[in-house]
């Protein structure tokens, strides 16, 4: 008879899952030995689970396909807990497969190895369901069930927790396909006509994208909506390439002041497509929208909870797209005083970043990388100063074009998901950019890089320093305080692995750099060396 454990490799099959991510453990090797008997599935072996995760996370956002990872219990599951917040904050689809102790002795408090009380509980607040699988479950539907809870609506991941001992099982009965539901069209809100009806009245929209907009695959219709009403579109950074960023209506970071604090006040409607308008993406950094607000997302979750809403619309977020494309752009493209203002927004923008590439070496670091790097490549940012400053100035041209880690504002995504980009996209550029604090928390994942031949350019910027920390006690406190880093050598470090690495400090030496190793195809870790006195947030 067959094991459960096959029952979730088979589902996985069903679902054109071919690669994963994760460590063999003593409570999950039952699910390892029918991987080692499945072909047609990669395994990624890492060297932690958090970075493991976040690889899962990157090859999801890159792909639009489903992540997925597996863990052991307790501690092992454990270490998965923030890098699925990450996850649950960016909406990308994370399958986490983790173990339990056997079923009989859940709840029991025997002191098991790796036992932790209620350990599905640990997972729910930062996934969209977690599956505890019980005796005379059916794990072959139980994951298929997750497989499509993960991928459905707003994306987010799931967790499906397997004890041990029902993994390692045989089942009685075999898994069978199951029949696919016929699909029909998504039901439109009821209040669509209103909303069209008030972007036809608007002396001026706006567009407002976000997280979702990147996630659904809608650029030509929000291209062809945003040229439709002659609107600026500003967005999150997740959205950063959703509409193309040299496209003539596009301006950037909502949260930016410069040209977009100009533009905002000057509109009277604005459409928010995919976008939760959280306080982290805007609000807390001044921004005010209009009172005609009409907002398009999954469900009622962030409707009005940090801007009040005029139209909500509530569903299917690429339907909902699709028809406001439809219903308004059959006409002639919008002529008139409108345009006319757009241009003039659209060239004091060009003059604004012009005037910073000549003042800024980080903004000419970001230049030396934009010009190495085709329209179709992926950067992959941490929370560092340099990634700030890409989150307003590097410009993306496709959706997930930037990548970066604003789902919960965490340390050392970057380097593990820009391997999870890789694996996906392996035949594009991707290159990482993590700060010298960042880059230690998940600098292992070299030894993945290596085992598994994954190559592209890793750039850690280096000031032996928490900079953005220090900045901030600076600002608030006046002095800074364990803020100042002990690092290794980073090219050392790198070499120890086997990898190539090499040290710089110019934009013109990035820039050779970069180019070398793009070309080499291999693993290349670029420590630059450079202190950032601020974030851009501060001032732009």
């Amino acid at each position: 008879m067959p094991r459960a454990a096959e029952g979730v490799v088979q589902a996985l099959k069903e679902a054109g899952v071919n690669t994963l991510f994760g460590i063999p453990s003593i409570h999950n090797i039952s699910l390892y030995d029918v991987l080692r008997r499945e072909p047609s599935i990669r395994h990624i072996q890492c060297r932690h689970e958090a970075g493991a995760t976040h690889m899962a996370d990157g090859y999801a956002r890159a792909s639009g396909k489903l992540g997925v990872i597996i863990s052991s219990t307790g501690p092992g599951a454990g270490f998965t807990l923030s890098s699925l917040q990450e996850a649950w904050g960016s909406c990308s689809p994370v399958l986490m497969i983790t173990t339990d102790i056997d079923a009989a002795k859940i709840g029991k408090g025997l002191g098991v190895l790796h036992e932790l009380e209620d350990q599905g509980s640990v997972f729910r607040t930062v996934t969209k369901a977690t599956f505890c699988v019980r005796p005379g479950d059916d794990f072959h539907a139980t994951t298929k069930k997750a497989i499509e809870l993960a991928l459905s609506g707003r994306p987010g991941p799931v967790c499906i927790q397997a004890p041990t001992d029902l993994l390692a099982g045989e089942v009685t009965t075999s898994a069978t396909t199951a029949e696919v539901a016929q699909s029909s069209a998504p039901a439109l809100p009821a209040r669509l006509d209103e909303a069209v009806a008030l972007l036809r009245r608007a002396k001026q929209p706006l567009i407002i994208l976000g997280t979702d907009a990147a996630r659904q695959q809608i650029s030509a219709d929000l291209t062809a909506l945003a040229e439709a009403l002659c609107a600026p579109v500003i967005v999150s950074t997740a959205a950063k390439g959703v509409v193309a960023e040299d496209h003539p209506l596009t301006f950037g970071n909502l949260a930016r002041r410069m040209v977009v604090k100009e533009i905002v006040p000057q509109c009277d409607v604005a459409l928010a497509i995919g976008a939760r308008l959280r306080e982290v993406d805007g609000k807390r950094r001044g921004l005010v929208l209009p009172e005609q607000l009409i907002h398009v997302d999954w469900d009622e979750r962030w409707i009005g909870k940090n801007f009040p809403t005029a139209v909500p619309l509530v569903g299917d977020v690429r339907a909902i797209t699709t028809e406001l494309r439809r219903q308004l752009g059959g006409g002639e493209p919008y002529s008139g005083s409108r345009q006319q203002r757009v241009a003039e927004w659209r060239t004091q923008s060009d003059s604004e970043r012009a005037s910073l590439q000549h003042e800024l070496t980080e903004v000419r670091y970001l230049d030396a990388i934009r010009a190495c790097l085709p329209r179709d490549s992926t950067l992959v940012l941490d929370n560092a100063q340099l990634a700030y400053w890409a989150e307003y100035f590097y410009p993306s041209y496709q959706a997930n074009g930037i990548i970066g880690a604003k789902g919960s504002g965490l340390l050392g995504f970057s380097f593990p998901g820009a391997i999870g980009a890789k694996v996906a996209r392996p035949d594009k550029p991707v290159v990482g950019i993590i700060g010298d604090g960042g880059f230690l928390y998940t600098s292992q994942e070299l030894a993945t890089c290596v085992r598994h031949k994954i190559g592209f350019p890793m750039i850690v910027v280096n000031d032996n320093a928490f900079g953005v920390i220090g900045y901030l006690q600076r600002t608030a406190y006046q002095e800074e305080y364990e803020a100042k880093l002990t690092n290794p050598d980073f090219v050392a470090f790198a070499n120890s692995f086997g990898v190539q690495a090499t040290r710089v400090r110019t934009p013109e030496d990035l820039s050779t750099t970069l180019e070398k190793a793009l070309a080499s195809g291999e693993m290349h870790l670029i420590e630059l060396q450079t202190t950032i006195a601020a974030p851009p947030f501060g001032r732009y």
